[in-house]
């Protein structure tokens, strides 16, 4: 509900929008990741978010045609995108104690598509 003299800002996404609302959705993950760790620290519980970039190994029934997905590659500094198993064993080891310290923390796994 909208109070007189409030504006409401809607988004939209689509190839022709550059903004759009996953990139919102990803900083409410984010932002929610950072509040959770602050509540529940405090009874030793960690919060640890992945944010990892596409990964086509985890889409095998997609037909990708041959440079499909170089406007993607194109995009990350370490010219890749990330592989599931490498996502699976980051999430072991945030898991594990040896991240014992860690919490309240956004892994960034996007190959560097985006630069934390």
């Amino acid at each position: 509900m909208l109070l007189e003299n409030q504006t409401a800002i809607v988004y939209e996404s689509g190839s022709d929008f550059a903004m759009g609302g996953f990139s919102l959705a990803c900083a409410s993950i984010e932002t929610l990741t950072r509040a959770l760790a602050g509540e529940v620290g405090q009874y030793g519980v960690r919060v640890v978010a992945l944010r990892p970039n596409f990964t086509p190994d985890t889409h095998p029934e997609w037909d990708i045609e041959e440079g499909g997905l170089d406007h993607l590659i194109n995009g990350t500094a370490l010219r890749r995108l990330p592989k599931v198993a490498e996502v699976a064993h980051t999430a072991a080891f945030a898991a594990s104690d040896h991240a014992g310290p860690m919490t309240a923390a956004v892994l960034n796994l996007s190959c560097g598509a985006i630069a934390d």
